[in-house]
């Protein structure tokens, strides 16, 4: 019984540690894009995407990363960030890559992401924070 606690335990908080981890990046490349409506305008432009997807993806993802936090909404929250970064792989990572296989970290490291979240759709985060707190 010990044994099985304890990996709940430990499944409970690598899945919180990943959680926190992939909220933490949606921030930090959201909230210039919600604040700084120009600049993430032009980014995208650079991209060859519309500019006004760079600040509504910047909200989209503030929002969905606070909801992910808090757990609420989250299996909406995390089809989301997976839907925002696989766009991200498909018309900005991969393309960089192929046209330069030097460019392989940032392609790495959104699908990574993406991995990510369909782990964390995996499993709900309410159900693992009350098998832990009974036990």
């Amino acid at each position: 019984m010990n044994s099985t606690l304890s990996n709940q335990k430990f499944q409970f908080y690598s899945l919180l540690l990943l959680r926190i981890m992939l909220v933490a990046i949606f921030l930090y490349h959201g909230l210039p894009k919600a604040i700084f409506w120009s600049a993430a305008s032009e980014k995208f432009v650079g991209f060859g995407l519309p500019g006004f997807l760079g600040p509504i993806t910047g909200i989209a993802e503030v929002i969905a990363s606070v909801l992910l936090i808090f757990g609420l909404y989250w299996q909406a929250a995390n089809l989301l960030l997976l839907f925002i970064i696989a766009g991200a792989i498909v018309t900005v990572q991969l393309p960089a890559f192929l046209a330069d296989a030097k460019k392989v970290a940032g392609l790495e490291r959104d699908l990574l992401i993406m991995v990510g979240h369909i782990t964390l759709l995996a499993f709900n985060p309410k159900v693992n924070r009350v098998r832990v707190t009974q036990e």
